[in-house]
């Protein structure tokens, strides 16, 4: 679930592919894409209300640094940059210019693992996004495939 400023809770879809280690066994990399479907009630300078969907369509890598387990669990922190293609129906030209551009963000995430097989975790995360119009937060649930898996001492067998 995601959301931003002048637009309603809406379902946010995606994947990440997490890379493998890079340094040290607790920092992973990861890349991937999510999209964000939301409805946008604003109003323009004329003070004439538009309504319309709006969707956020997003390609990002970030780091992660793992905290030491905690019984199944594996906590982490971690930070990024992606590339946002945003979107509208809306036909109003000066809000249709807010909202069909594209634009960098960084994003920031706390979060926890929750392993379920060997190479598989379980994950819930909350994350905040920067970004010029489309400054959001939104709390994921997912499954993630670990490449180059966590150690013993990072998460159990």
């Amino acid at each position: 679930m995601g959301q931003f400023e002048h637009a309603t809770l809406g379902p946010e879809v995606g994947g990440s592919l997490d890379l493998g280690w890079m340094g040290s066994r607790r920092v992973r990399l990861s890349v991937g894409l999510d999209y964000l479907s939301t409805t946008v009630d604003r109003i323009d300078t004329l003070g004439v209300r538009e309504r319309g969907s709006v969707y956020v369509f997003t390609a990002f890598t970030d780091v992660k640094a793992m905290m030491p387990l905690v019984r199944r669990m594996t906590p982490y922190a971690g930070a990024g940059f992606g590339v946002d293609a945003v979107g509208t129906t809306i036909s109003n030209e000066e809000i249709g210019a807010i909202y069909n551009t594209n634009v960098f963000d960084l994003h920031a995430q706390l979060g926890t693992l929750i392993r379920l097989t060997p190479q598989g975790r379980l994950r819930a995360e909350a994350r905040v996004t920067g970004a010029r119009v489309v400054r959001r937060y939104g709390v994921r649930l997912g499954y993630t495939w670990l490449f180059n898996s966590l150690r013993e001492g990072v998460t159990s067998r």
